[in-house]
């Protein structure tokens, strides 16, 4: 008896070990897939926000199209919100030149949202010069139809 329950305990280890190391291994790459997507996103926000300026845009129904494409609700409705000031108020703004993740910390994972801290890099095409800021921001994705879009964002302090 001794020896079955010695050999149950041997192969419950082994198992659970597996399990260990196939989870660690699923956070490492569900954080490298998740640091690609919030690149992803933000640099095409950026496009969409530098072709705004430059005049490519000639209605708010073009840019809603684009931004369907890796934002939902409720940063979308916001962003159609600021989009559209800008088409009706134009003035001077500045380009982005860049924008790139520094580093990324899932502070929570569910089904199909996660919650990250991201520090991210802006590389800003100033009236005067170029500069960079780094802003650190708490991001939250949502998976739909496997795809990772972007639902809101905000300043962390």
């Amino acid at each position: 008896m001794k020896r079955v329950s010695i050999i149950f305990l041997f192969i419950l280890t082994i198992i659970s070990y597996q399990n260990v190391i196939f989870a660690s291994y699923n956070s490492e790459a569900l954080v490298e897939e998740l640091h690609q997507q919030v690149e992803r996103v933000f640099k095409e926000r950026s496009k969409i926000w530098n072709q705004l300026l430059m005049g490519q845009y000639v209605s708010i129904d073009e840019i809603e199209e684009d931004l369907n494409e890796f934002i939902v609700d409720p940063l979308l409705k916001l962003d159609m919100e600021m989009f559209e000031h800008m088409l009706n108020n134009p003035t001077s703004y500045e380009g982005i030149s860049n924008v790139s993740v520094k580093s990324i910390y899932v502070v929570k994972n569910s089904l199909n949202r996660v919650k990250l801290e991201c520090i991210m890099l802006w590389d800003i095409s100033g009236y005067e010069n170029e500069y960079t800021e780094e802003i650190k921001y708490i991001v939250e994705m949502e998976n739909i139809k496997d795809r990772w879009m972007l639902s809101n964002y905000q300043i962390s302090e």
